[in-house]
């Protein structure tokens, strides 16, 4: 096996069990390619979160990207730090000396004199975290959707707007944008002198899913473009002169699930008499953010504070399960889903989920705290749909068909490493390509309430499955 070039294509927020029938490209490839069907994401299964892990192997304890948005009074008093801001994550780089605490791929294969460029059009936030150190290490380089000023390389996005024309529209579905990503990635990555390693991130079905519902005609509409492109990328690739030693990867970050409740949970906290904000302000007793899952941080020193906020989270309906970063009554750990980190917070909630039918008749459903319409699909929690992502490898002399082992987003920068002949430490590891792994899996369960947590440990590595109620 020889594999001279990785090229990583993401849809974000794709469910692969809504692949079947409306993703023939997709299908196709998967026909040729070794499909890791328990692949999952990380929690929470947010974006920034996700993107991160993959750029660095490691799960959200040792790369501090604990949530899409998070407090950090260091960085900001008076709001969390929105990882989808360019310019948030500059402040906290001044602030804390590191956004990313942790190794990530893309200094891994400046060590060893190789190449990674990024054709990113989802938010500056997560094209910033998929590189962050790009400007100091020659010959790499991010283009962002969202110009010059929002990427670190501006060069990149210069030599797009040469070869490709002007920056698309972002109308909603996206399906410019994901053509045009087709386009940058033909122009700038796929070519003799592109990277050695190229990641075309797509940012639909997602934001169809949230902003147009996960079974709507515009969904599928999205779906059906960044297919195409996808399909178009896989041809300029294996047309081409390097067309045989090239990986090519398809992945999706986390699902998504349809928000059939809303709730507002700085009101209900503030109305038991635990003031919390997401702008904390002189009478605010705990910081938080809101979504699928959200975090809460003590502003003061209570020793009853946070039992009384888990007691008050535990009495709402509409919240899934609690966890704490001490050990509290009606909680779980935040050790049992990878979260170690001085960043994290006291508390995490993730609202309920089940898997019913949704108005679409799609199954899964959730309540959620705000960020997108009522009936939007959402995701950040533990659910199973939110979980499972698609891990397609196709890589010259490896495997095909389906493999059940246990594997997650902490595996692909050890993966990618590893096809380059190259050494990488991460929390993750290099994925069975060329044959199945020995080990067998063990299920591991945690009981709370009426949740269960399910886990899966293969060799000495836990990795999260979903939390079933």
């Amino acid at each position: 096996m020889t594999v001279s070039r990785v090229v990583l294509v993401v849809f974000d927020g794709l469910r692969p069990d809504m692949i079947a029938g409306r993703m023939p490209e997709l299908e196709r490839f998967a026909h040729e390619a070794l499909d890791f069907t328990a692949a999952r994401s990380v929690f929470p299964s947010l974006t920034r979160v996700c993107t991160t892990s993959l750029a660095t192997g490691c799960w959200p304890g040792a790369h501090g990207i604990v949530g899409n948005a998070f407090h950090a009074r260091a960085v900001m008093a008076d709001r969390a730090c929105d990882t989808s801001n360019f310019d948030h994550l500059v402040r906290m780089e001044k602030a804390l000396g590191r956004v990313i605490t942790s190794d990530t791929l893309g200094a891994a294969l400046v060590r060893h004199g190789k190449r990674m460029g990024a054709v990113h059009c989802g938010s500056a936030g997560a094209a910033f975290l998929l590189n962050p150190l790009v400007a100091d290490q020659p010959g790499h380089w991010t283009f962002s959707i969202h110009g010059e000023h929002k990427t670190r390389t501006p060069e990149a996005v210069r030599r797009a707007v040469e070869a490709c024309g002007p920056l698309p529209g972002t109308e909603i579905p996206k399906l410019d944008v994901c053509r045009y990503a087709g386009r940058v990635a033909g122009a700038l990555a796929l070519g003799p002198d592109g990277p050695d390693v190229t990641v075309v991130w797509l940012p639909e079905p997602d934001t169809s899913y949230h902003y147009r519902k996960i079974g709507s005609d515009e969904a599928y509409q999205a779906m059906r473009v960044a297919d195409t492109v996808f399909g178009e990328i896989v041809h300029a690739i294996r047309s081409g002169p390097m067309g045989d030693e090239t990986a090519i990867v398809a992945l999706s970050d986390h699902g998504q699930i349809a928000t059939v409740a809303e709730v507002d949970i700085a009101t209900y906290l503030r109305e038991a008499g635990l003031p919390a904000s997401t702008e904390p302000g002189d009478d605010t007793v705990l910081a938080m953010t809101r979504g699928a899952a959200g975090e809460l941080r003590t502003l003061r020193d209570d020793a009853g504070l946070l039992s009384a906020t888990v007691d008050a989270l535990n009495a709402h309906p509409e919240i899934g399960v609690v966890f704490a970063r001490d050990d509290l009554p009606g909680t779980l750990s935040m050790d049992l889903v990878h979260h170690v980190h001085d960043r994290r917070p006291d508390l995490f909630y993730v609202m309920r989920s089940d898997d019913l039918p949704d108005p679409a008749g799609l199954p899964g459903r959730r309540a959620h705290g705000g960020g997108v319409p009522l009936g939007g699909g959402m995701h950040g929690g533990l659910q199973e749909r939110e979980m499972h992502v698609v891990s397609l490898w196709q890589v010259p002399g490896g495997r095909t068909g389906k493999d059940d082992a246990p594997t997650a987003l902490v595996d692909i920068a050890p993966t990618v490493a590893s096809l380059l002949g190259l050494p990488f430490e991460a929390q993750g590891r290099a994925l069975p390509i060329l044959a199945p792994e020995p080990e067998t899996a063990e299920t591991l369960q945690t009981t709370i309430g009426q949740s269960i947590l399910l886990r899966r440990r293969i060799g000495d590595r836990i990795y999260l499955d979903r939390l079933a109620t």
